[in-house]
């Protein structure tokens, strides 16, 4: 369970979230939504422990966040995905093998054949759908309790979007992955939702209210 206890985080003059509370449970999908600046991707890296809290206190199975036991049960995969210059598919399932000891390499090799990416081209040739398919297979091959995606379904065409969206279904069921997903298309995390939240301005807001903002 990720427990989110009155969190705020400010940059500066800024306050990006301003005292939010949020409790996911286990083997859920879900799905937080928001505008633009609405907080989303400052609460995913509060989560996998990138930023630190000003106020408040996240935890992870009551583990306090941030901290190595809560953060190895979380990967997280950001909207703009890294990777060094002249790594393959490959490498990068090598290189995630080293961080999360179970990572599935085989299930994670039949995914990229799947998507029909070629383990051992280079990734900065891939398009950014064909990246965003390949860091999607070494997200659900670490195998860890707890997945992070921001705007997993950017990029995407409908068809490898519905791929996804069994994948990730598929990964919450058989694994009891806890997914969280940020995004701001509402209808899309509908379809695969098993929850949601609401972010507005840095607040949580109650999905009607929400709705009247957009």
């Amino acid at each position: 369970m990720i427990e989110i206890c009155n969190i705020t985080k400010k940059f500066g003059a800024f306050t990006c979230l301003d005292h939010v509370s949020l409790t996911i449970p286990d083997g859920t999908i879900y799905g937080l939504v928001g505008e633009n600046g609405a907080g989303k991707s400052t609460l995913l890296r509060l989560i996998s422990g990138v930023y630190a809290a000003d106020e408040g206190e996240i935890r992870i199975d009551g583990i306090k966040v941030p901290g190595v036991a809560a953060k190895k049960e979380v990967f997280y995969m950001p909207d703009r995905q890294y990777h060094e210059r002249n790594a393959t598919p490959l490498t990068i399932g090598d290189f995630y093998q080293t961080f999360y000891p179970g990572f599935e390499m085989e299930e994670y090799r039949y995914l990229l054949e799947q998507f029909g990416l070629d383990e051992n081209a280079l990734a900065d040739a891939f398009s950014k759908g064909m990246k965003k398919q390949m860091f999607i297979a070494a997200a659900i091959c670490a195998n860890t309790r707890y997945l992070l995606c921001d705007e997993v379904f950017d990029g995407l065409d409908p068809q490898i979007r519905n791929r996804v969206n069994e994948l990730l279904k598929s990964a919450a069921e058989g694994r009891k992955m806890t997914i969280v997903i940020v995004s701001h298309y509402l209808e899309e995390l509908s379809r695969i939702c098993t929850g949601k939240g609401f972010l507005h301005q840095g607040r949580i807001v109650e999905e009607k209210e929400y709705s009247s903002f957009t």
